[in-house]
């Protein structure tokens, strides 16, 4: 049997090994079975990716039961995760200037037709928000073999992102800083108390000045701060002018020259009073590869380059989304129950961080004998584990004595139209009396 197939079966049975028996076993074929792409050969319907695995039509059925009635959660698993990776010492956690990039991201599952839905995501294909189940990821950023690859630390259902970022504050070390696209503004990082970020703000970006604009010497004088304008903009024909920038930057990167300009002590435009709390700086970087430059906020005193390499770390993010959901087929998923709407998308995305982190430090799986140079992707490694079945990998030395079947008693309860006829208490008790004979 190739050693990725032996590794992931020994990664995923100490990842679900403190879970109740029975139910480690049916999340173990799941994650399998996700992590092998039957999901995405099937659709998204979960029975036929269960038997394309391998298992028999009873253990496919105790598998869905696992998922939608066992007693766990999705963070365990990822804490099993993270202490994996931290013993194995492959992935080595990135630094940038004396600080580590800490990622917030959200990802949409899509479900237009699904009833009681009421979270939404944007779709970009349709250009607005659509019903989805929407999910908050927490992210480390680290290095295997100079890659980056993302490490998935933990997950927060819904799309509000004061929740999130309070995840993020509880999980957040004094080296880290938080990393965040658009939808983060600095009301909710000042809200959840988190000081070293790094957030990207719109072109139309707009502050002020902490220190109240001098008087002019007509009208009444001013009670804020001057208007800062980072970028000039254009309304209703007329240019507005630019403010002009308290220092400029530049430097060199793959041959090319990036420029950059900063305004400090600026307060939220709209504040209602100077809060000491929402004091920060905006870093505009222009760079010749992008066709808009990027407007960073941040309050860390470093340079034009650590901020922009601090927020390309936001990037590798979005690989977990890109594995869970277009490669291994968690994009379309079959199942309706409450519980299984929000665990399917969250082991998706636990399946998607391992297939990169166990792609990029085993080794690499060629395709053909035309695969001179084999690269450490997430889909050859999805495709060597479509190669092995279930059957194959249950006789693996590595699965502990927990992770089995559960050996129940069922004999004496109710089967058939009896077991889920809805009745009255007293009528319910007679008919079981009558089957067992009492």
């Amino acid at each position: 049997m190739p050693e990725i197939v032996y590794r992931t079966g020994c990664l995923l049975c100490h990842l679900v090994q403190t879970l109740p028996i029975g139910t480690n076993l049916g999340i173990l074929r799941l994650l399998w079975t996700l992590l092998s792409g039957k999901l995405l050969e099937s659709r998204g319907a979960l029975f036929p990716a269960l038997i394309s695995a391998g298992l028999t039509d009873q253990e496919a059925r105790r598998a869905e039961a696992a998922l939608r009635e066992g007693k766990f959660c999705v963070a365990p698993l990822l804490e099993g995760l993270r202490r994996q990776v931290q013993r194995e010492k492959q992935w080595q956690e990135r630094s940038i200037a004396g600080y580590h990039p800490f990622v917030v991201d959200w990802v949409g599952f899509s479900r237009p037709h699904l009833r009681g839905c009421v979270s939404k995501h944007f779709d970009s294909r349709a250009g607005k928000a659509l019903p989805a189940i929407e999910l908050g990821l927490l992210v480390r950023i680290g290095l295997v073999r100079q890659k980056r690859i993302p490490l998935l630390l933990g997950l927060v259902r819904g799309g509000d992102t004061l929740t999130l970022l309070r995840a993020a504050k509880r999980q957040m070390k004094p080296e880290d800083v938080l990393v965040a696209d658009r939808q983060v503004t600095i009301k909710h990082l000042a809200q959840a108390g988190i000081g070293a970020f790094v957030v990207r703000a719109p072109i139309d970006f707009t502050a002020r000045t902490r220190a109240v604009a001098p008087y002019s010497g007509r009208g009444r004088p001013c009670q804020r701060g001057a208007i800062v304008r980072p970028l000039a903009r254009t309304y209703r024909g007329k240019t507005i002018a630019a403010t002009s920038s308290h220092r400029r930057e530049q430097f060199v990167y793959e041959g090319r020259t990036l420029r950059v300009e900063f305004w400090d002590d600026l307060v939220v435009a709209n504040a209602a009073a100077l809060d000491s709390a929402l004091v920060f700086r905006c870093c505009v970087i222009w760079d010749p590869r992008y066709k808009h430059p990027w407007v960073l906020l941040t309050r860390l005193d470093v340079c034009g380059e650590s901020l922009w390499r601090l927020y390309r770390d936001r990037w590798p993010i979005e690989q977990i989304p890109l594995s869970g959901k277009q490669l291994l087929g968690g994009c379309r998923s079959f199942v309706h129950s409450q519980t299984c709407r929000h665990r399917l998308p969250e082991l998706c995305l636990l399946a998607g961080s391992l297939s990169l982190y166990l792609a990029a430090t085993s080794a690499a799986v060629k395709t053909g004998f035309w695969d001179r140079v084999p690269e450490r992707t997430a889909g050859r490694f999805r495709r060597a584990l479509s190669q092995v079945s279930l059957a194959d990998i249950s006789t693996l030395p590595c699965f502990c004595v927990r992770v089995r079947k559960k050996a129940s008693v069922y004999a004496h309860l109710p089967v058939g139209v009896l077991a889920h006829r809805r009745q009255k208490s007293s009528e319910a008790a007679f008919s079981v009396a009558s089957l067992t004979g009492n």
